[in-house]
């Protein structure tokens, strides 16, 4: 798959209008796929006086380079499909970038579809003065922090079990994990406090939680700068929010929340971890109100799967009262040996009172895999193949092989 990450992770610089007489100008890579359009955007950088803009052809080449330019011209006139093309590559690309993408598409559904991912769209063919134009429209918006790249956030997920003991933690950090070596700059965030062992999950040597006292920045003095002090870094792509307090939960969670905030444009996802063993409660409405997907982790016993119901009921409401778009998905994790439990598989989805998104099967070797300091979804096929199918269906993409109906039928053929 076409490797945007190493290209464009980088945090751009801010330039402005001014800067053009200054030849430099805009700032831009191009991702580009036909000569006609090569021509025509070279064409206005040299008659702006602006920087020559870095391109790239898309095809399925690994970029190794480095790129800091804040608007990535992104040509699909050659796409069937512009949305699901653009949606395909969405979470690679970095949110705090101008994203335009160039199709042939003259349909207001696709302006609007584009738009709600936080990209703009130009009609493909256009003049040379509608370009310059454009562009110089967006990086004004970049500067100012409006326009269309307002949606660009990150992907907020919260993934809560329905009791403890159910492996919320080591979903969260496969799941995390498995995103950022796939080119998706991650935060995975622990709730836990100093019951955590995350740091075991993670392979984290001489882990100390980020402390919040009185002497730490109030919540309205916070920035961006500020916000990014606060992260561990667990390797490329990946770190860890992790913080330790006196004070009440409440407050941690609302300082949790504004960190959130200033940091939704400087990251792809954000994975929350809220393991039935967290010392607060978990409420319904809030998950609704602030996550863009709330994945149930279950296990096949009757008390979480029972637990497991009520919660997706009134998420299920809340989410209705709210007219809320955010996605409810349901994982059953069989930590331990199928025949442990006492509801069959067949029998889940009645109990549940809703389908099945994804079974994780039982994985033996998988306390070895964990104190090795390994990733799991890199030691274990099966493993791998319910986080992939996890990562897939929170962007939104279908699970090529129904994971689940085919475990079914894999098992009742035993």
């Amino acid at each position: 798959m076409f490797d945007l990450s190493k290209a464009l992770s980088s945090k751009s610089q801010s330039a402005t209008l001014q800067e053009k007489v200054d030849n430099s100008g805009i700032h831009c890579t191009f991702i580009y796929q036909t000569q006609e359009c090569l021509d025509l955007v070279q064409e206005v950088f040299r008659f702006e006086g602006w920087d020559e803009p870095k391109l790239l052809r898309f095809n399925l080449a690994h970029i190794d380079e480095q790129e800091e330019d804040e608007i990535i011209l992104f040509e699909l006139s050659e796409s069937n499909d512009v949305v699901e093309d653009a949606k395909r590559f969405a979470s690679k690309l970095p949110t705090h970038k101008g994203i335009i993408v160039i199709g042939k598409e003259d349909s207001i559904f696709t302006i609007r579809a584009l738009r709600d991912i936080g990209f703009y769209y130009m009609l493909w063919p256009f003049s040379k003065s509608d370009l310059a134009d454009f562009l110089m429209h967006v990086e004004q918006n970049l500067k100012s922090f409006a326009g269309v790249s307002e949606h660009r956030k990150a992907k907020r997920v919260a993934v809560v079990g329905a009791k403890g003991g159910l492996g919320v933690s080591f979903i969260c950090c496969e799941l995390a994990s498995y995103l950022s070596i796939r080119s998706s700059d991650t935060i995975v965030v622990d709730h836990h406090g100093n019951h955590s062992n995350m740091d075991v999950l993670l392979s984290l040597d001489d882990f100390s939680r980020q402390n919040i006292d009185e002497f730490t920045a109030p919540i309205h003095e916070l920035d961006e700068e500020g916000a990014l002090s606060y992260l561990i870094r667990v390797r490329q792509n990946l770190r860890l929010l992790a913080l330790d307090s006196e004070k009440k939960q409440e407050d941690v969670l609302q300082y949790t929340n504004t960190l959130y905030e200033l940091l939704s444009r400087s990251t792809n996802f954000v994975i929350e971890d809220f393991s039935g063993s967290v010392d607060f409660e978990v409420i319904p409405q809030e998950l609704i109100d602030n996550y863009d997907v709330v994945v149930v982790v279950s296990d096949a016993s009757v008390s979480s799967v029972r637990n497991a119901r009520v919660l997706l009921e009134k998420l299920q409401n809340a989410r209705i009262s709210q007219s809320r778009k955010t996605r409810l998905l349901t994982v059953v994790n069989h930590h331990r040996p199928h025949k442990a439990f006492v509801l069959h598989s067949k029998e889940l989805e009645n109990y549940l009172g809703t389908p099945v998104d994804l079974l994780f099967d039982y994985c033996s070797n998988l306390s070895h895999i964990i104190v090795d300091g390994k990733s799991a979804h890199k030691h274990d096929r099966h493993i791998r193949d319910s986080i992939c199918s996890l990562a897939s269906l929170i962007q939104g993409q279908p699970v090529e092989h129904g994971l689940f109906s085919h475990w079914l039928t894999k098992k009742a053929r035993k």
